[in-house]
């Protein structure tokens, strides 16, 4: 079905919606979102709000609205979803997106002597800020398949990912982004029963991707976990 435009959007000039077209909404194959990870961390996307924000809202534009919300989805729409994808060692897995604020460079990590916790690295600088560093592979039991790759493979220089949840950030080391991956409910599948490592408790389903299959992570359930590690 063809788009047909709001009242608002027939009131405005043409904006520059790559958001909807190679961003997340879109095909997410913006390169951009390597460094932004989200459109709403992108100056483009920003500015865009900017030019929406200042205008007065046409006549009959809430009404429009009300209408769109108050009608019931037809059959055959499906609500889609996005989630950031990375690998450690060989195993891919997935956070939301709306988690994950960046994707930073290799980084040095200073480490916390008399800190017990097996799952905390120590602490990152991140934009002029510390940030937590904790060793995702260990809450997860990939340390073993972690080290099997490096044996295998030469990987693609370490990465960091900045994830924050309900006001708490934390970095982690990761071997490779991926980027942005949307995906509607009905391609998530269950987790098989055979997953061995502590990555089966963290995981809330599966998601097919090229020839893989990638592990979506319950992201309150592992922020939880790191809490109570850390406190």
């Amino acid at each position: 079905m063809s788009h047909q435009p709001t009242t608002l959007e027939a009131a405005l000039p043409a904006l520059n919606d790559c958001w909807n077209k190679i961003g997340v909404a879109g095909d997410a194959s913006c390169p951009e979102l390597q460094q932004h990870v989200h459109c709403r961390n992108c100056p483009t996307y920003a500015a865009a709000a900017i030019v929406l924000l200042d205008r007065d809202l046409p006549t009959g534009y809430l009404a429009e609205w009300s209408l769109h919300y108050a009608r019931k989805k037809q059959d055959g729409e499906s609500e889609t979803e996005s989630a950031v994808i990375f690998r450690i060692g060989v195993e891919w897995l997935a956070l939301p997106t709306s988690i994950i604020q960046e994707v930073a460079g290799t980084k040095a990590i200073h480490t916390l002597p008399g800190f017990r916790s097996n799952m905390l690295l120590g602490l990152t600088p991140i934009n002029g800020e510390l940030i937590v560093c904790v060793s995702l592979a260990r809450v997860l039991g990939l340390e073993e398949s972690h080290a099997s790759a490096q044996k295998k493979e030469k990987l693609i220089s370490q990465r960091f990912l900045i994830a924050e949840k309900e006001g708490w950030r934390v970095t982690f080391p990761v071997d490779e982004v991926h980027g942005v991956q949307r995906y509607t409910v009905h391609q998530r599948q269950p987790v098989p029963a055979t997953v061995a490592h502590s990555a089966g408790t963290y995981t809330k389903s599966v998601l097919p991707w090229r020839d893989k299959s990638v592990a979506l992570l319950d992201d309150g359930l592992l922020f939880h976990a790191l809490n109570r590690s850390l406190s």
